[in-house]
């Protein structure tokens, strides 16, 4: 029953800081280093066996995830700094929909599935923890650059229309880079607490 709630009071703080409108870059800040220790910490110690381990062939092993959230970060990422280059248009804020919080939440739902597309989809190879996560963390370097360095008013005032027809500033798409690596951060927790997983 512990680990429920701790997980529960985890996602309501995550939820409060990106809802925040006094302080929005220290809030967008705050969800990327709360998921990343989360991260850091499922899979802190574990064997090349641990990380490579699958259920079956459908499902990803732990080192797949994590080259998976690395790449879609990328992806993700490179997207926001297209949109940067675009004109302005803040006059589109108010076809904005609900709340930021609501971004992770959404991407934190695994009850709903999808398929990633090819060039985001993992290898097959044999991972070493130490290589995928020193790629995870040059990237997130990036991201996290990219955030300090650019001012909140301009995240908010450049907006895009989104594959689901509906609009988001620069701000929440760099939410759902933090969504996406919670989703496959709770994943690796799956696969953790598969029956099979090797003990060491």
């Amino acid at each position: 029953m512990k680990k429920p709630i701790i997980l529960l009071a985890f996602l309501l703080f995550i939820l409060e800081a990106a809802k925040a409108t006094d302080s929005g870059k220290d809030s967008l800040l705050t969800v990327f280093k709360q998921t990343e220790t989360r991260l850091f910490k499922d899979v802190k110690g574990l064997s090349q066996q641990q990380v490579n381990f699958s259920v079956d062939t459908a499902h990803w092993s732990i080192g797949q995830c994590l080259e998976h959230i690395t790449k879609t970060e990328h992806m993700l990422l490179g997207m926001v700094q297209d949109l940067m280059k675009q004109p302005a248009n803040p006059e589109k804020r108010s076809e904005l929909k609900g709340a930021d919080g609501d971004v992770i939440g959404m991407m934190q739902n695994r009850t709903q599935k999808f398929k990633a597309p090819e060039p985001l989809l993992p290898g097959k190879q044999s991972y070493q923890l130490a290589s995928v996560l020193d790629d995870f963390k040059k990237q997130r370097a990036i991201t996290l650059d990219f955030i300090k360095n650019t001012p909140l008013d301009e995240l908010r005032n450049h907006l895009t229309l989104t594959p689901a027809k509906e609009y988001a500033d620069a701000y929440r798409m760099l939410l759902y880079i933090a969504g996406h690596s919670l989703r496959h951060t709770e994943q690796i927790e799956e696969v953790k607490a598969a029956s099979t997983f090797p003990k060491k």
